[in-house]
């Protein structure tokens, strides 16, 4: 499977459990700039390549790595399906307590007012 630089840093980025805001502030810069970054939409300073390879302890060379077979997604195909669903229906779940978060904090609100 061929990846380029934003699928791999996702990849990455999940693999470690972090959070596009986790890297965002240790990079200096917004969330909606470093999704950007993952989706191919914005190009990436050297200056960004080399923090960016700081926060997961690898290389350079081994983080620009395009168009190299990633081995753990051909061995475990199925692994790596099951793991894109259950991100989905865990950021779906999150999607759902925000709401209902903003639900209650607006009945709060709207109770003190009268």
């Amino acid at each position: 499977m061929t990846q380029n630089i934003g699928n791999k840093l996702k990849a990455l980025r999940l693999t470690h459990c972090l959070s596009q805001k986790i890297i965002a502030d240790q990079l200096g810069i917004s969330v909606p700039a470093y999704s950007k970054i993952e989706t191919g939409l914005s190009d990436l300073s050297f200056t960004k390549v080399q923090q960016i390879a700081d926060i997961y302890s690898v290389s350079v060379i081994d983080l620009l790595k395009i168009g190299e077979k990633d081995s753990k997604n051909e061995q475990y195909p199925d692994l790596k399906r099951q793991l894109d669903e259950l991100t989905l229906q865990y950021n779906e779940q999150q999607k759902k307590m925000i709401q209902l978060y903003e639900i209650i904090r607006n009945q709060r609100t709207e109770a003190v007012k009268i």
